[in-house]
């Protein structure tokens, strides 16, 4: 079995009855085929992951790391509810982190395109696994973006402690749930991370650390958002959040899970609604009317 037919095999989908399987297995497997040929081809010219999932000569990397970061904020409908909470303990699935880890440790030994492939494509789940639990972690609240700290602080962050402990013989120990000690390890790293940063900001001005707590706070206002809201208002809201401001045709482009098939008309509108939703208080806002995968891996 390759490696992304051990994945789809593994996943808590439904086991029948009156709720269909919410994703295409066949479909997904097809898509995992080409994340391990891109994922391949970066690895013999010699890029790292981290690289790789910001290159545009990668296009499906780029577009499966940034939509799974767009996914966490969808909302689950409630037929799909249970589901979606299973999939939310699935990091702590043994079978499924031994299949992951061991296909990624092979990488070493796998001459064949084949074993090759397999290995480049389970490196890259294992490094978005771990990427998308610290992420939760680190945006739970406001405390880490408060002292400066960023979503590609994170992706560096779960792409180091990937690198330099995925082939420790401790995670080949059959009783060790290695995942979880990826995550655990990253975690640490992330809050020395962010203490280093709160040091730092000791000795900067009052304007710089006000402004981080405008941004930390606007921020998380935003991940309150529906999704499209969120990415529309984001982006209106560029300059306050020191970030550039992207035309909406191509920021559609780069964000198709949150904006695929809006109109130019529709996006303005939602833009204009949700500036004066904001200034009123929360309750008036654009909010989730149900809960997504980043509300649910929160309570987990």
């Amino acid at each position: 079995m390759n490696v992304a037919a051990a994945v789809t095999h593994l996943l808590p989908l439904p086991a029948g009855g009156a709720v269909a399987a919410p994703l295409d297995v066949g479909e997904l497997q097809s898509e995992l085929d080409i994340l391990a040929d891109e994922a391949l081809r970066a690895r013999r010219q010699g890029l790292s992951l981290l690289a790789a999932v910001r290159d545009p000569r990668f296009p499906a990397l780029q577009n499966f790391h940034q939509g799974l970061r767009d996914a966490l904020f969808l909302e689950i409908p409630e037929e799909l509810e249970p589901w979606a909470r299973l999939a939310a303990n699935g990091a702590g699935n043994p079978p499924l982190q031994h299949t992951l880890v061991d296909f990624a440790r092979g990488g070493e030994d796998a001459d064949d395109r084949l074993g090759a492939l397999q290995a480049a494509l389970a490196e890259l789940l294992v490094f978005e696994a771990i990427r998308l639990r610290l992420f939760v972690t680190a945006f739970r609240g406001e405390e880490f973006e408060v002292v400066g700290g960023e979503e590609s602080d994170v992706d560096a962050i779960a792409y180091r402690e990937v690198a330099t402990l995925l082939h420790r013989p401790e995670l080949a120990d059959p009783d060790v749930r290695p995942l979880t000690v990826l995550l655990a390890a990253a975690s640490v790293s992330l809050a020395r991370d962010a203490q280093s940063r709160a040091e730092e900001l000791r000795d900067t001005g009052e304007d710089t650390r006000e402004e981080l707590r405008m941004r930390a706070r606007l921020r998380a206002a935003l991940r309150e958002l529906r999704l499209p809201e969120a990415v529309l208002l984001e982006n209106a809201l560029a300059a306050l959040l020191g970030e550039e401001r992207r035309e909406l045709a191509d920021l559609q482009a780069e964000r198709p899970v949150a904006l695929d098939g809006m109109t130019r008309q529709a996006m303005d509108q939602r833009v204009s609604r949700g500036r004066r939703a904001l200034a009123h208080p929360r309750a008036a806002w654009p909010r989730r009317r149900r809960p997504a995968l980043f509300d649910l891996l929160q309570r987990a």
